[in-house]
């Protein structure tokens, strides 16, 4: 049987006291016990250089500043107050930023539907809004749209329209290739130079169509967040918390506010409603996500309840995944870099998920038929077939631009 206690982060070989008061300061929503932790640890020989930067790599600022602020309410030691400000200077600019987006998510939604575009939000500021219930707590990013795949072509002229210009022109595709895109890749990535600002455009839920968890997209359910007089539709909430797992488990957790998502709308969960939410995944193929996730919420940021419907890290493909998120996490320090895990991990990775012919040749096609390919060397159409004979020298090609262009380290973190 699986142990269900929670193991506190001090607890863990080699974990840093800067480490272990991140991980306090992420829980939510907040005990008094985590606030009186917080005030210990704070109080504590600390690195508080480390500390800020694990909480800008990791995109924490606001939840982490609400938390530490409202842990010291009466006054903060002498030591971290610099630091404080920063923290408290940081999340200020990264509220002004969640508004900026609310008004181009505004702008953009509303767009789309008077073309007739179905659309719904994934992640970002509903998931703020219904989890954090204060925009402000989460850091912004993308904007992650969800469309019908029919709609792709119509959903690249509204974005063009607004000022939006897309990483990969599928207006200069042939219906050969802009076929071939749609069938074995999962989104487009828009970014508009007035405003700063990106769009994802996701027609399926994860790049490999043979991946389990494609119908979480699928379903005709949905539910409605409102901002004010705004109202935007996104995933049921069982199906989006499980699409949150199973995201984070292909990135490899490597970035922990993704874990703090989850976190969020688990550790007040009855056993009953884990149950549930176990049901949920399982029903769409993807159960073995859903545990390593919540395994890692335990582990890392306070999960008292469990459910026997959940897998045990026993199970060979939640090892898999475990594994794989110590590999970025804790091997990284917990502040490495997407760039900095060889594409041949992350490919074993992905190839151990799923053991099923379809599954890996899906994989096997998105490496040899890379869609960059297509504008750095591009063949005719009748020569398309040639491409995974040209993979390796395009390979090489990319990399060494990477290497030319990349710019000397600044040391500036983000918000």
């Amino acid at each position: 049987m699986q142990e269900r206690r929670y193991h506190s982060p001090d607890q863990q070989p080699g974990w840093s006291p800067d480490l272990d008061l991140l991980l306090l300061c992420v829980r939510w929503p907040q005990r008094q016990e985590d606030r009186e932790l917080i005030r210990a640890r704070a109080s504590g020989r600390l690195d508080w250089q480390r500390f800020l930067r694990l909480v800008q790599h990791h995109r924490l600022v606001p939840l982490v500043s609400h938390n530490l602020l409202a842990s010291f309410a009466d006054s903060a030691p002498p030591e971290p107050h610099l630091w404080l400000t920063q923290l408290r200077q940081l999340s200020v600019a990264s509220a002004h930023q969640s508004l900026r987006c609310l008004a181009e998510l505004r702008r953009v939604v509303q767009k789309l539907q008077t073309h007739a575009i179905s659309v719904r939000v994934l992640k970002g500021l509903p998931l703020a809004q219904s989890v954090f219930g204060d925009l402000g707590l989460r850091s912004p990013g993308d904007i992650d749209l969800l469309i019908d795949e029919a709609s792709i072509g119509e959903t690249d002229l509204v974005l063009r329209g607004l000022g939006y210009r897309g990483f990969f022109q599928i207006d200069r595709l042939s219906a050969k290739r802009l076929s071939f895109y749609r069938s074995h890749w999962k989104d487009l990535v828009y970014f508009n130079p007035a405003t700063g600002l990106e769009v994802d455009v996701h027609w399926r839920c994860f790049r490999n169509r043979a991946m389990p968890g494609a119908t979480l997209c699928s379903t005709a359910e949905h539910e409605s967040v409102t901002f004010g007089g705004f109202e935007v539709e996104t995933l049921p909430r069982m199906e989006s918390l499980v699409y949150l797992c199973v995201h984070g488990t292909l990135d490899g957790w490597l970035y922990l506010k993704s874990l703090a998502d989850v976190a969020a709308q688990v550790r007040e969960m009855t056993e009953a409603e884990l149950d549930s939410l176990a049901s949920v995944a399982a029903s769409h193929g993807v159960l073995p996500e859903l545990s390593a996730a919540l395994i890692l919420v335990r582990r890392y940021l306070a999960m008292d309840h469990w459910s026997a419907r959940l897998l045990g890290e026993s199970d060979p493909t939640v090892e898999h995944s475990l594994r794989y998120a110590d590999r970025v996490l804790v091997h990284g320090s917990f502040l490495a870099g997407r760039d900095s895990i060889p594409i041949a991990t992350t490919m074993a990775f992905e190839l151990g998920l799923r053991r099923n012919f379809r599954y890996r040749f899906e994989l096997l096609l998105r490496v040899l038929f890379r869609a960059r390919m297509w504008e750095t060397i591009p063949l005719p159409d009748f020569l398309f077939g040639m491409y995974p004979l040209l993979s390796p020298f395009e390979w090489a090609i990319f990399r060494l631009r990477q290497w030319w262009a990349k710019p000397a380290s600044s040391g500036t973190l983000t918000i």
